[in-house]
């Protein structure tokens, strides 16, 4: 791997000159839970992934209530640690509210799931809860994930041309579900808001 840090399109040009661990806040609940080190060790490889997000600080609690909880006013995520949760599906939807509070990304469930599948491979360990796909993509969510992924990043792009994005992206999708004949656009590519690699190890 060369030295040189691939960032996401829209970071601010402040963090572009040298990017820097957020602070992350565990509540008591959260330390005092059993899995407790497995959940700080997964939000903060999550938070590598999230450069628009260093420099605040986040806290990072547990929930019973759903499977994972965004609080805009004081940028706090909070999971529910039942069975092995959270996924980095869940922890990365939540942190992509907290850009949706930060005016980074449009607001919406499906926005917040189009532009969590387009970071990056380590956010595609279970099939999105909100973008609608197809139920062969779902059953055999390993198989297509990379593709999807491919796709919401191209969606992302096409939103600077295109109004109809999200149309267009569950047209891309529907075509994908057809079966093995039909394709759509080229071979999958990596995402365009993937970060290279865990650039802080």
């Amino acid at each position: 791997m060369s030295g040189r840090t691939t960032v996401p399109r829209g970071i601010p040009a402040s963090l572009q000159g040298g990017l820097f661990e957020p602070r992350v806040h565990v509540t008591r609940p959260a330390q005092r839970h059993r899995r407790a080190a497995q959940l700080r060790e997964r939000v903060q490889r999550a938070l590598r992934h999230f450069p628009e997000l260093h420099g605040h600080q986040i806290t990072v609690g547990v929930t019973r209530s759903a499977d994972g909880i965004a609080v805009f006013d004081d940028m706090t995520v909070r999971f529910n640690l039942r069975r092995d949760g959270p996924t980095y599906y869940c922890i990365g939807h939540e942190l992509t509210h907290l850009l949706q509070a930060l005016k980074a990304v449009p607001m919406g469930e499906v926005q917040c799931d189009i532009w969590t599948l387009a970071r990056g491979p380590l956010f595609l360990d279970e099939p999105p809860c909100y973008l609608p796909l197809p139920p062969a993509l779902r059953r055999a969510w390993k198989r297509h994930r990379s593709r999807v992924s491919y796709l919401c990043a191209r969606a992302i792009n096409e939103r600077a041309t295109r109004r109809q994005y999200i149309r267009w992206l569950k047209q891309q999708l529907a075509a994908c579900g057809d079966g093995p004949g039909r394709r759509t656009g080229s071979a999958p590519q990596p995402a365009s808001l993937e970060l290279v690699e865990d650039v802080f190890e």
